[in-house]
């Protein structure tokens, strides 16, 4: 969405205030591949989820809203609870489906899996979201039965003389991909999608 005048700011959408300043470093972890792996300066266990570190933010939607931002949190509870991206509700269908729009089809694995890191959007949202999203144009309105975590998408850390710096930015790792998830700062949950249909709208 681009314009804050007259929109709604869909519950996903993230705010200047919610997000902090992080410092990242190198922690000693003598289970990872390298004997290191990335971690916050005054890191908790809760920073990390899955094998990966997640971006910290806050909950609060307090300040401007970044419109070409999501935030990490709430993308992650709507993954998890299957929620709307759009108004933070249940997109469950009364059939037990879960709701979804796509701005492209699901993005598919050498083996087939169709995954997508946009969460679920309710049935009620949809026509919404398709009148004010730019970037959803033509999107696919679909429902799928289930939906598995299956990777992230964050910057890809190295090490360099200098220090730590971002080698790929919005860079996709599956979650069995060990060595790349040590260095990856994470900011959204991938998802693999089953029994994908295309809904009639």
């Amino acid at each position: 969405m681009t314009s804050a005048t007259a929109l709604r700011v869909p519950y996903i959408t993230a705010y200047d205030e919610e997000l902090p300043d992080l410092q990242l470093m190198l922690l000693p972890d003598a289970g990872a591949t390298q004997r290191v792996r990335l971690g916050f300066v005054g890191a908790v266990e809760q920073d990390w989820n899955q094998g990966v570190l997640w971006y910290r933010a806050g909950l609060h939607r307090r300040g401007k809203p970044q419109w070409r931002l999501v935030n990490t949190l709430r993308q992650r509870r709507c993954m998890w609870q299957r929620l709307c991206q759009v108004c933070g509700g249940t997109a469950v269908m009364r059939d037990g489906r879960i709701s979804w729009l796509l701005a492209a089809p699901a993005e598919t694995s050498a083996d087939g899996v169709l995954f997508t890191s946009a969460p679920p959007t309710c049935e009620s949202c949809i026509p919404e979201a398709l009148a004010t999203c730019p970037r959803l144009g033509a999107g696919m309105v679909c429902s799928v039965q289930a939906a598995h975590p299956y990777g992230v998408r964050g910057d890809l850390m190295k090490v360099t003389r200098s220090g730590l710096v971002t080698a790929a930015a919005d860079h996709f790792a599956t979650l069995d991909a060990y060595r790349r998830l040590e260095f990856m700062l994470a900011k959204q949950l991938v998802v693999a999608l089953e029994d994908l249909r295309p809904v009639a709208v």
